[in-house]
């Protein structure tokens, strides 16, 4: 009977799909333009027969180049992205650098005019996890001609660049409330959090910093990281937010709140088109796992009733098939009763 029934669902499935463009319109698929954006995978264009890559009209080249030690080694790795001034269209560019945060092999960002001033200079970008880290950095390109982007060692680590001209628009926000980010992502990531050095407070909300160090986490671990907090009273419902490094979407971390496990944490995911996705193949899987290169936000929200006067612990673990991740800027929200409190007696 289930057979039966699931092929007779296939069946229906497909007459429907065969209607819908007559009924309902078929949608075309259309190339999204970006004339003033590039993606410049340094890995792929130092092949020796490397794919064309269709270049914005302010970016002249890409070069790269290497310094040797006494023994032969490769000590230092310089990509130069050269530029011609197109009027407005790269007054400012925002560069989105992808690659290993490794230790002893952070990458430096300077730009530079044809005489040799240095304009702006950016790094070492990092924190040496060794993860997969991403850094976004609004440039302004008046009187710049070149851009290094220079590592420690071969710069296999440096995966690539997306650059794209930015544009000014005018926003509004609450006078009261914090300012918005100054620069918009192109794939609709959020921007970093800065956890605050004291509580605060806001109509019957306590926002508290648990933790705004970085941890790295690793599946299979005996011992996952813990954090403890004291409470002066229970609250009615609590959110904890922080942010990962090298979050597989598929396997977010599993809560726990005094030792009750709350599930998967819920993950901020950038457009799929986002740059900084990287594909992982593992034996054993079917398909193709992603991890993200660059801090995420994560929220997990938390029952009142698992939260106590006193003493509290939070403890974050990874599934077996995750990879390892870093997290920091842990923080919680907690909602308190208070006179201005909307709530309504709901029937059983």
């Amino acid at each position: 009977m289930p057979l039966l029934f699931a092929k007779s669902l296939s069946r229906w499935l497909l007459a429907l799909a065969a209607l819908l463009p007559a009924s309902a319109g078929a949608q075309e698929l259309r190339v999204h333009p970006t004339p003033f954006s590039v993606w410049l995978d340094f890995q792929v264009l130092a092949t020796p027969d490397p794919p064309k890559v269709a270049m914005p009209v302010w970016l002249e080249s890409l070069q790269s180049d290497s310094v040797e030690g006494a023994a032969g080694e490769v000590v230092k790795t310089t990509f130069r992205l050269r530029f011609r001034p197109v009027g407005g269209l790269n007054r400012e560019l925002l560069l989105r650098l992808i690659f290993d945060d490794v230790k002893g092999a952070l990458p430096m960002v300077t730009g530079w005019s044809e005489t040799g001033g240095r304009i702006f200079e950016h790094g070492p970008l990092g924190n040496g996890l060794n993860l997969p880290n991403s850094a976004a950095l609004a440039l302004r390109m008046e009187g710049v001609n070149y851009i290094d982007i220079s590592v420690p060692g071969d710069g296999t680590n440096v995966r690539g660049a997306f650059l794209t001209s930015l544009r000014r628009a005018e926003t509004r926000y609450g006078v009261d409330f914090a300012a918005p980010a100054a620069v918009t992502d192109a794939f609709g990531n959020l921007p970093a959090s800065l956890p605050a050095a004291n509580d605060s407070w806001l109509l019957g909300r306590v926002k508290a910093t648990i933790d705004a160090g970085v941890v790295k986490l690793a599946p299979r671990e005996a011992v996952s990281e813990i954090w403890e907090f004291e409470l002066a009273e229970p609250p009615l419902v609590a959110v904890l937010t922080f942010e990962i490094l090298n979050a597989d979407p598929l396997a977010p971390p599993d809560v726990f709140v005094n030792d009750q496990p709350l599930g998967p944490a819920a993950l901020h995911t950038p457009d799929l088109a986002d740059p900084a996705y990287q594909g992982v193949l593992r034996p054993l899987d079917r398909g193709v796992r992603f991890r993200y290169a660059g801090w995420l936000p994560v929220q997990k929200a938390i029952p009142g009733s698992l939260l106590r006067a006193g003493l509290n612990k939070i403890l974050l673990k990874l599934p077996a098939d995750s990879g390892p991740v870093a997290v920091r800027s842990l923080e919680l929200q907690l909602k308190s009763q208070w006179q201005n409190l909307d709530s309504q007696l709901s029937a059983p």
